[in-house]
């Protein structure tokens, strides 16, 4: 089985700490209120990056470019979107989806063109060319699992 957790782990922390040198605090991972449920407490979501004095926050996308059949990546997309919903109820002063493959920002960025919610911003962040390759075997062991089930 694919080692998708490392996706999580490593990716994020390599993202974080890109971040901390760019603006100058660290970022950690926290829940922070996105609304309301209907029996009054909070709704949450977890944030993949918030900065310390919580004026930045940021999900991460470590997703590749086109499917490995070569289509177009619309479940990926479609993921990229639900953060960016995520992100537009959030009351921050930036409020960031970084992407770490330099494909799927160009695809997003096409996609998204004219259609982000005002204030929202796409960042590419790329990944150390060790983390990149390994992140790539952690994809492709995924995406033959899937379509080992699917085929």
């Amino acid at each position: 089985m694919a080692n998708t957790r490392f996706l999580k782990s490593e990716v994020e922390r390599c993202v974080r700490e890109q971040l901390k040198e760019k603006f100058g605090q660290p970022f950690d991972k926290r829940f922070l209120p996105v609304g309301q449920c209907a029996d009054g407490s909070p709704a949450t979501h977890e944030f993949d990056a918030v900065s310390a004095d919580g004026r930045i926050v940021v999900g991460i996308k470590s997703s590749s470019g086109k499917t490995s059949g070569g289509r177009h990546p619309s479940g990926k997309i479609a993921a990229a979107y639900k953060e960016l919903y995520f992100l537009s109820l959030m009351k921050a002063e930036r409020r960031i989806l970084a992407l770490t493959d330099q494909e799927f920002y160009r695809i997003l960025e096409s996609e998204c063109d004219g259609k982000l919610a005002p204030g929202l911003e796409l960042m590419l962040i790329p990944l150390p060319p060790e983390l990149a390759a390994q992140v790539q075997v952690v994809q492709e062991a995924a995406s033959q699992e899937m379509s080992a089930t699917t085929g």
